[in-house]
């Protein structure tokens, strides 16, 4: 699910507080400090695999240095303020609020909030999202969005008690390769071409098009920059598959498909269909089922179990 809430002002209906120098009555020993990079990575990633080991089980693809890594050179870290909450000189959790200046006015998003399970629903994660909020305030974000699985209730009663409310939600469909449905039928005149947006700054140019046309109707879109495409598909430990279909030699749709790292410890091998768009001329022909049974052959190709798609 995805939460909002607006901010009138440093004093709306946030409450917001400037937690780093008043920790909340009964939490003297509570410090809110800037994540500080060399040395807080283990500890955010410890934080991180064990608050969402309670809601993923079995399922969770732990994080690891490549993903703190790839999160420290994306564009996002550079309008962030990550956070890292200690209770006697032990990190407890952490929060990444980032702004998004693209949007007019500015919006604020949060980011790896992550509690240890035993201290979720105490203070703890409520003086992080406070201060989140404050530092977005005085950044002008006028608003500000969180995102939760629907089984984190606690999560869920801290946001909706900050006066947070719900504005959408999502779903994960799953497929394993052999249950496809019969009957498909693809549009066999699109040609379809394998990118490498990486390598090829055209292939990245086209891609970043075709995202920013498939998406342009959702009334909460802005443009992704080429830059934002780029970090995406830069998340070393992952292999991508990129197809792009043309039709008459016009770009008019895309898929991006990748597979879980190779872990001993996951329960299968995910793969994920990340992102599919066609544009609105070229919908209802086919063209989109082409490209989601190219990329399912793909994962399937490398292995996957079971493919997954968010929508």
């Amino acid at each position: 699910m995805v939460f909002a809430i607006p901010i009138a002002s440093p004093h709306g209906p946030c409450r917001l507080i400037n937690s780093l120098s008043a920790p909340p009555q009964g939490l003297r020993e509570l410090v809110l400090r800037p994540f500080e990079e060399g040395r807080d990575e283990e500890a955010w990633l410890e934080l991180a695999n064990a608050y969402l080991a309670r809601y993923y089980g079995p399922e969770l693809e732990p994080l690891d240095e490549e993903d703190i890594n790839w999160m420290k050179k994306c564009p996002w870290w550079e309008n962030s303020r990550p956070l890292v909450a200690e209770l006697g000189g032990e990190p407890v959790g952490t929060i990444m609020p980032w702004v998004d200046r693209r949007y007019e006015p500015p919006r604020g998003y949060l980011w790896s909030f992550f509690v240890k399970p035993e201290l979720e629903g105490s203070e703890v994660d409520r003086a992080l999202l406070r201060e989140a909020l404050s530092w977005l305030a005085s950044e002008g974000a006028s608003s500000v969005r969180a995102s939760t699985r629907g089984n984190m209730k606690a999560r869920m009663e801290l946001l909706l008690s900050e006066g947070f409310r719900v504005v959408s939600s999502w779903s994960v469909m799953r497929l394993r390769p052999g249950e496809l449905a019969k009957g498909l039928r693809p549009n066999e005149q699109v040609e379809l071409r394998r990118a490498y947006p990486l390598s090829n700054e055209e292939d990245l140019r086209i891609l970043n098009a075709l995202h920013n046309d498939a998406f342009s109707e959702d009334p909460d879109f802005r443009p992704e920059t080429l830059e934002e495409t780029r970090s995406w598909l830069e998340h070393e430990g992952y292999e991508d598959f990129v197809l792009l279909a043309f039709s008459s030699g016009r770009p008019v749709g895309f898929v991006v498909a990748t597979v879980s790292k190779e872990l001993e410890s996951l329960a299968f091998k995910r793969g994920i269909i990340y992102e599919i768009g066609v544009s609105a001329p070229f919908r209802r022909r086919g063209i989109g089922t082409a490209l989601m049974l190219a990329a399912i052959g793909w994962l399937a190709s490398k292995g996957a179990e079971v493919i997954e798609l968010s929508t």
